[in-house]
């Protein structure tokens, strides 16, 4: 081995310690608690792909989700508004759109078994930009699947968050 390569392997192996004293951990799953459980899902829009995602990370959180009629009480997470709005955002000089905002917006609310109020009916609302190159024509329809896919990966992140703050105990 090269003196450079020694000072190399020597620079990393210095460098290791830093990289795992900084407190950075993958995001775990929220652990919600039990008193949600049973939880129904109702939302406005039932063919909305919202619900299937948001029911996996709940399932993935380990509550139980129920899915017809439950003989006891159950918690209620209800969806009352679930939409996707494009607007254009620039013009370029052939009087094309050049660049589009992507908007989605939930209305969101929780309930215990109790009936509680958990989560009072709030709206989250997230909106990504994105440009479209009209020479690019093939390509530029798939960016905004992209888009929109990110957006419902976001979309679930943060109702699961605001269930979690919310059902957190009070110290």
């Amino acid at each position: 081995m090269t003196p450079r390569h020694l000072f190399r392997i020597a620079a990393i192996a210095m460098l290791l310690p830093l990289l795992s004293a900084c407190g950075f951990h993958l995001r775990q799953s929220q652990a919600l608690p039990a008193t949600l459980s049973p939880l129904r899902i109702e939302i406005a829009d039932p063919y909305s792909g919202l619900g299937a995602d948001l029911g996996e990370a709940l399932r993935q959180s380990g509550l139980t989700l129920s899915e017809g009629a439950e003989s006891g009480p159950v918690a209620r997470l209800r969806i009352s508004k679930d939409s996707v709005g494009l607007t254009p955002l620039t013009i370029g000089t052939s009087g094309r759109v050049q660049e589009y905002a992507l908007r989605y917006v939930v209305e969101v609310s929780l309930t215990d078994k109790d009936g509680k109020v958990v989560l009072p009916k709030q709206e989250i609302e997230l909106s990504r930009d994105y440009a479209f190159d009209t020479t690019q024509s093939l390509g530029s329809p798939g960016e905004e699947e992209v888009v929109r896919e990110e957006l419902s990966r976001d979309m679930v992140a943060a109702i699961m968050r605001r269930i979690e703050a919310a059902a957190r105990p009070s110290p």
